[in-house]
């Protein structure tokens, strides 16, 4: 009958459509045909059930399992997994042929059991250098079969070439190929010793220098990289006492020379120094010599040895020029540092007086006074040439012995004054104070007193004066004659004046003797003072009671009254009547109640009466009255009408004032300059008559009293 086939099922690998599309099966002849073009790459096998029917699909069905294997073509091309960029590959520098490098394969999708499709076979098409250097021989090969990258030659070397650029091709046996790009860097490893870039280094550090501080830069160079390029630097010679230390700068390959401790140049050693410096990588190091010079500060100052000299004592006439000590001084500096200068303190020899040379020799520049000085403490000074200059001093005390070089001299400016028309003999005064002529010598004391007094020859028998020696170092003039001043002013009298010493020193001075008139001139000033004071002292008290007599408005029955409205009755109290309180004598204090007791009749010029046996109303003056100015008959006016008020008011104690000025200054030698008693209260004008005792120099005073009262002053 007839069969009707379809495919009913798919076995294995089968696609998620169903039913098939890849594949059709002819119902009538069973031939199976392919849809459309098959991917072995994709799907190697197919595998379905094909059912068979009959009576047209409605009898009996029969099936079989079909397995369908998809044929491989060469169609694919061999494809490399690194590719495009992660082909890389690394080999250490140095490294012997044959040294694998990397593997580079590649995958070919056709089948490998169908002929020649998916067997490879690889090849290097591209050796290129990509940095580092350029390279005519191929260093790297491949394994045709395998793909592994090998080293073909020795000679790699990082430090001139750094990494390779390979072009890889895989190729199948179809024909079809792949190619891929690998690039390959050399690895460094530690195979060159550092350097230094100098063959030597040489350096100068100044003595003074801080430390840290740096004193040379080092730089090194080695041609390897990573840690095996990085370079630590040290010290590992001619440093004993490790002065110096040294930074590493690892990284930057180089050095750096500091200073660890301070330098002393003067020390041993210290001077010069070879430092032997070392750098190093990982595995190898190299050495470098380096010279230090260590240039000298000025740091120390000259020192004198000994600083201090006590020389004997020397001779003031010592001559000039002569040697007086040598001093020696030394410095622990070098060069113009050590280098010195002698020299004097100024202010330890002001004058001058010494020098010293640059050998240190001292010496007597001018006269030496031992009156001016009698010691003398030099400093010299030891100046080095350094910056800054530093200075060391040493002290040289000297004495000086006396040499009698100085004669006696007056002991001060004597002006000596005789007065004319005295008659001699009369000691001549030699100043204000004393009659004595007094020597003194500037020389020490065995070269001084005793001294001796005398004149020239041709004045010893002189009818002038008088010159003699008292024997205790004075001598006196006593003037012989009278003299006349307008005939002769002055004298001069020579006086010789010798000394004790050895040899002796004798002087001659002269003594300017001048005759005064009567004595005026040498009280001419005293008398003008004294005379000035007490015209001022009359003066004020006149224009004190004119200004008091003023303040009263008038007369009542003859008598002065206070006016009711006068404010100043204490002030008068205070000012006028307590005035001579103030420095009185001593009667001024005893007799309290003295000048009361009186009798009033006895009082000159006027008379008091009143109820009390000692005080009473003043009831005029008398014109008899000695009382010669106007002004004192106020001022005796004005102490009545003090009684009068005193006896008016009982209650007022006793007014002790008016008293004080009665007996004021008594009892004392000054007397009393009360106006009172210079007005005639008390004594008379014959009084100034005494004046004439006093002698010549009170004469013009005595006339000015004279002429005062007779113009009734």
């Amino acid at each position: 009958g007839l069969h009707r086939i379809s495919v009913t099922a798919c076995l294995e690998n089968c696609p998620n459509i169903f039913p098939l599309i890849e594949f059709m099966i002819d119902e009538a002849t069973g031939k199976i045909y392919a849809q459309r073009t098959l991917d072995r790459e994709a799907r190697a096998v197919w595998r379905f059930v094909v059912l068979a029917t009959d009576e047209g699909g409605e009898g009996l069905t029969g099936f079989t399992d079909v397995i369908i294997s998809v044929w491989d073509i060469n169609d694919n091309a061999p494809v490399f997994g690194c590719a495009p960029d992660s082909c890389h590959g690394s080999v250490a520098e140095n490294s012997p042929p044959g040294t694998s490098v990397m593997e580079l394969t590649a995958t070919d999708l056709d089948d490998t059991a169908v002929g020649q499709n998916a067997v490879l076979a690889y090849r290097i098409v591209g050796n290129t250098v990509l940095s580092g250097g350029s390279s005519i021989v191929d260093m790297f090969t491949i394994n045709g079969a395998t793909g592994t990258v090998s080293v073909a030659a020795a000679g790699l070397d990082r430090e001139k070439t750094e990494s390779y650029l390979l072009v890889v091709e895989a190729r199948d046996g179809g024909g079809m190929m792949g190619t891929a790009t690998a690039t390959i860097s050399v690895m460094d490893i530690n195979d060159h010793a550092p350097h230094f870039l100098e063959r030597s280094c040489e350096a100068r550090i100044p003595e003074s220098s801080e430390p840290n501080t740096a004193v040379l830069e080092l730089a090194a160079e080695d041609a390897d990289a990573g840690e095996n390029g990085q370079l630590t630097f040290s010290i590992v010679a001619g440093d004993p006492e490790q002065k110096f230390y040294m930074v590493s700068h690892r990284q930057e390959q180089r050095g750096t020379l500091r200073l660890k401790k301070r330098l002393d140049y003067e020390r041993p050693g210290e001077q010069k120094f070879n430092l032997t410096i070392k750098v190093e990588d990982l595995e190898y190091s190299s050495l470098l010599h380096c010279t230090l010079d260590v240039e000298d500060y000025n740091d120390h100052a000259p020192v004198f040895i000994p600083h201090f000299l006590q020389l004997p004592a020397l001779r003031e006439d010592i001559p000039v020029g002569s040697s007086v000590a040598m001093v020696a001084a030394s410095d622990s500096d070098s060069g113009s540092n050590r280098e010195i200068t002698y020299s004097i303190a100024p202010e330890s020899d002001p004058h001058s007086l010494f020098l010293v040379d640059q050998t240190g020799l001292v010496t007597v520049a001018r006269q030496l006074d031992r009156e001016e000085a009698s010691q003398h403490h030099l400093v010299i000074l030891a100046t080095d040439h350094g910056d800054p200059p530093l200075t060391g001093t040493a002290t040289i005390q000297m004495s000086l012995l006396d040499v009698n070089d100085n004669g006696p001299e007056f002991e001060a400016a004597y002006a000596p004054v005789v007065w004319e028309n005295v008659p001699g003999p009369q000691v001549v005064h030699l100043n204000a104070s004393s009659t004595l002529l007094r020597a003194i010598d500037r020389d020490s004391a065995e070269n001084g007193s005793p001294f001796s007094f005398s004149v020239p020859p041709e004045y010893r028998y002189s009818n002038d004066f008088l010159l003699r020696e008292n024997g205790n170092d004075t001598a006196t003039v006593t003037a012989l004659r009278a003299f006349d001043r307008e005939r002769q002013k002055e004298f001069l009298l020579p006086v010789i004046m010798t000394d004790s010493g050895k040899p002796p020193q004798t002087v001659t001075s002269f003594v300017v003797v001048s005759v005064a008139g009567d004595g005026a001139e040498y009280t001419a000033v005293y008398e003008v003072v004294v005379l000035l004071c007490m015209l001022m002292w009359v003066l004020l008290l006149g224009i004190f009671l004119y200004t008091r007599w003023r303040s009263y408005k008038g007369l009542k029955e003859g008598v002065y009254h206070v006016s009711a409205h006068h404010d100043g009755w204490e002030d008068i109290r205070e000012n006028v009547l307590n005035y001579d309180e103030e420095g009185g004598g001593e009667e001024d204090q005893v007799r309290s109640f003295s000048w009361w007791s009186r009798a009033p009749s006895k009082m000159p010029g006027h008379s008091c009466h009143g109820s009390h046996s000692n005080r009473g109303a003043c009831v005029g003056l008398s014109p008899q009255q000695p009382l010669r100015a106007h002004y004192h008959q106020d001022l005796a006016r004005y102490l009545c009408e003090i009684i009068r008020d005193a006896d008016q008011h009982p209650e007022t104690a006793p007014f002790d004032s008016l008293q004080v000025f009665s007996t004021e200054g008594g009892g004392s030698p000054a007397g009393s300059l009360s106006s009172f008693s210079s007005a005639g209260l008390e004594e008379s004008a014959a009084t100034h008559d005494s004046l004439r005792e006093w002698g010549p120099r009170f004469e013009k005073l005595r006339a000015l009293y004279e002429r005062a009262e007779g113009s009734d002053l």
